[in-house]
């Protein structure tokens, strides 16, 4: 097939990590792949020799003319290579695919990163729902990242399948001993959507309610992402100190080798308000992290306890919110006391935790980039 994918950038996110992946997964499959993205940004993911990379935007820093622009730019080369379908990264890149494919018929897949719902501390703006429940019409295909966006949906789009993120890293075979770090990722200045404030008062509770084990041991916080703004850190920095833990926490930056630190790591946590998946989740258990992930309605409980795989059961807390499995920890969303329950479970526990890491490998597996092709090829009739 010939497929043209069209994605924001070559750089930091995740659902970008995953537009190349796929890019990759195609050509290695013997699919022709076209990428366009704003090559002026800076490049931080690899794409394979044989994906061709075309720049998606003319240069100028008017919005409008930017984004006017890649709709010519992409119709000029539809005209020209006449691909069997065109994959659009995210909601802005999917609507410029469908604009540049008008009257070509040309099937677009949108590919949508975030949840269908959010929790009443970050409501969706009324345009992001306009556009996911009638905007979404119009495309081809509209694939979500779990079964739970799928039901939210319901019947309001008729054109919506579950795909999950592909794997990009091999998961280990052997588990190498390990630094005494809890490992968090992400943007740091979407510290509200991370959960990066609740993430620092849990670990602050945890420190307080475990002194001397974390002191002796030596155990830190770790936060691996890129941040543009001096104020978010200001603001992290504050309620660090605080909580009287400032001088236990470390903030990477970007990080070109996340598998070198998830491979250094004890434990991994997704503190996440709300999120559609969690592809640094699927990555930390393919790399023998023991996982903690808050919960927001049963997405990461698809990756981590998915219906009919591991025991569950409750670990004792006050709040009853925290759930433990045999690939990790589950915990309420935006709840303090949960968190740090659960962190206290993981380092407390030693046994617990390394049966943890050794099965969260090999749920890891079935998000491989082959199992993943495989999806997608199925998807797209091939």
């Amino acid at each position: 097939m010939k497929i043209f994918i069209v994605c924001p950038r070559l750089c930091h996110g995740g659902a970008e990590r995953v537009a190349v992946s796929l890019a990759n997964g195609f050509v290695q499959r013997g699919h022709e792949v076209m990428f366009f993205a704003d090559l002026y940004e800076e490049q931080t993911y690899v794409l394979d020799d044989m994906v061709q990379v075309m720049n998606l935007v003319p240069q100028t820093n008017n919005k409008l003319k930017k984004w006017c622009g890649a709709i010519r730019i992409l119709r000029k080369q539809l005209k020209t290579d006449k691909p069997d379908v065109i994959i659009g990264i995210m909601s802005l890149c999917s609507i410029v695919a469908k604009l540049a494919s008008i009257g070509m018929g040309i099937p677009v897949v949108a590919t949508e990163h975030d949840p269908y719902e959010r929790p009443d501390s970050a409501p969706m703006p009324f345009f992001l729902k306009c556009y996911k429940f009638w905007i979404c019409r119009m495309y081809s295909c509209v694939t979500v990242l779990t079964g739970a966006d799928k039901k939210i949906i319901g019947k309001r789009l008729h054109n919506v399948t579950v795909k999950e993120n592909p794997l990009a890293l091999e998961p280990i075979e052997n588990i190498s001993p390990r630094k005494k770090v809890i490992l968090a990722s992400g943007r740091v200045d979407n510290w509200h959507y991370k959960g990066f404030d609740v993430l620092i008062r849990a670990f602050g509770n945890l420190v307080q309610g475990l002194k001397s084990k974390v002191q002796d041991e030596g155990w830190k916080l770790v936060i691996a992402g890129v941040w543009r703004s001096s104020e978010t850190r200001k603001y992290l920095d504050g309620i660090a100190k605080e909580c009287g833990v400032w001088n236990r926490i470390e903030y990477t930056g970007f990080v070109d080798d996340m598998q070198k630190v998830y491979a250094e790591s004890s434990i991994f946590v997704l503190s996440s308000r709300y999120e559609a998946f969690g592809l640094v989740l699927i990555e930390a258990m393919s790399q023998g992290c023991a996982c903690i992930a808050c919960d927001y309605k049963g997405r990461q409980r698809e990756i981590m306890c998915p219906e009919g795989q591991g025991s569950k059961f409750n670990v004792q807390s006050s709040n009853n919110k925290v759930e433990q499995c045999e690939t990790g920890i589950l915990c309420e969303p935006d709840d303090v006391e949960a968190l740090a329950e659960a962190m206290k479970k993981m380092i407390m526990d030693d046994e617990y935790r390394e049966s943890v890491r050794a099965k969260a490998i090999e749920r890891s597996k079935y998000y491989s980039i082959e199992n993943t092709m495989d999806r997608w090829e199925t998807l797209l009739g091939r």
